[in-house]
């Protein structure tokens, strides 16, 4: 998956639309055919996977999604890590690319899907309210929350990986369709490498890194 031009989920809609579109142009209708052609256009390019090299660099994470960043602050989490933790929001908007990517290498200890809302995803407080998805890793003794949020537009969270997977920096871990947020959690002892309302990239920018004792 991680080398297709698009991801997978797109092709329900790319290749119907781009089959009708051929059969309207070569049937001599030109203009229902550009008409067909502009979604299958759109999709093309809302579902675009680019390739992305992530910086293998130790103790540092990257970010998992397209976006502006929301919220860097500390807050306690006590569902999953029970513990004061580091979190950075990223809000994606409907131009972004939304595959989303693994902040670091780890293993996966839980995945739990969540029904719920779908609000306005900026907001921040809709981290509870809204539909979501938990994936809980750890690399070594650190311990790490990655969070798929739908949004006001976002109908449907989609996650590759399971409970026992391995993570690799930069690889896929899941879609958000249409416009959404990611959220990360990690331990405090992580230092932000990022500011509220700056646009980040997945699999490449430098989120944070670990500070050295």
């Amino acid at each position: 998956m991680s080398h297709l031009p698009v991801a997978k989920e797109g092709l329900v809609f790319i290749v119907p639309a781009l089959a009708i579109s051929l059969l309207l142009f070569g049937f001599g209708h030109p203009v229902p055919g550009v008409l067909v052609l502009l979604p299958c256009l759109f999709f093309v390019y809302f579902f675009r996977n680019p390739v992305r090299t992530s910086p293998d660099r130790h103790g540092e994470l990257i970010s998992p999604a397209d976006g502006k960043v929301m919220a860097v602050e500390d807050i306690h989490e006590d569902e999953f890590l029970h513990d004061t933790v580091r979190r950075i929001c990223i809000f994606m908007g409907l131009g972004d690319v939304h595959v989303n990517r693994a902040p670091t290498d780890g293993n996966v200890t839980r995945v739990e899907h969540r029904e719920g809302k779908y609000r306005l995803a900026f907001k921040l407080e809709i981290d509870k309210e809204n539909e979501r998805n938990y994936i809980m890793y750890s690399e070594g003794h650190d311990r790490f929350l990655l969070v798929q949020i739908a949004g006001f537009l976002a109908r449907r969270i989609i996650c590759y990986v399971k409970e026992q997977d391995i993570l690799r920096k930069g690889h896929p871990v899941g879609l958000i369709a249409f416009g959404s947020r990611v959220d990360v959690y990690m331990p405090r002892t992580y230092e932000p490498m990022v500011a509220v309302g700056q646009r980040v990239k997945s699999g490449l920018t430098p989120l944070a890194r670990k500070e050295v004792p």
